[in-house]
């Protein structure tokens, strides 16, 4: 079983069906970047992760623990939102590597995992700019 593992995730919010059987394997170590367009479950997905919303159906392990109804407080969980998450006196980097700091890896794994995201992401570019310098759309 990989380090964190979601097996047919699902969440509903009344009739709306946001997130549609999910099977995810992440393991140890690995970056994971959700990307999509506005209002394609990457907000809400992170969320059920978190234990910020709470799971309809599925489960969700880490570590080979079930965590599917852990309260957020109780996971050992980091992730960054788009704006409301980003630190204003921090760069792109700064950002896009503060929860890897905040565990403990090495400054070269940081910077080989960021810039290996920022590349995906085109956005290497932005890595020494603060938020108030990047547009929100």
């Amino acid at each position: 079983m990989a380090y964190l593992q979601l097996s047919n995730i699902e969440k509903f919010f009344g009739d709306h069906h946001a997130i549609k059987g999910i099977d995810l394997a992440i393991e140890k170590g690995e970056f994971v970047v959700f990307v999509g367009p506005s209002g394609c479950g990457k907000s809400t997905l992170l969320r059920l992760i978190a234990g910020l919303e709470p799971i309809d159906k599925g489960s969700l392990h880490l570590d080979r623990r079930d965590i599917t109804a852990l309260p957020s407080s109780k996971r050992d969980l980091a992730m960054v939102f788009q704006s409301y998450a980003l630190y204003p006196h921090m760069t792109v980097f700064e950002n896009m590597s503060f929860a890897l700091k905040l565990a403990g890896v090495e400054r070269a794994v940081i910077r080989e995992k960021v810039d290996k995201a920022a590349a995906i992401l085109d956005l290497g570019k932005y890595l020494e700019r603060t938020p108030k310098d990047l547009s929100g759309g």
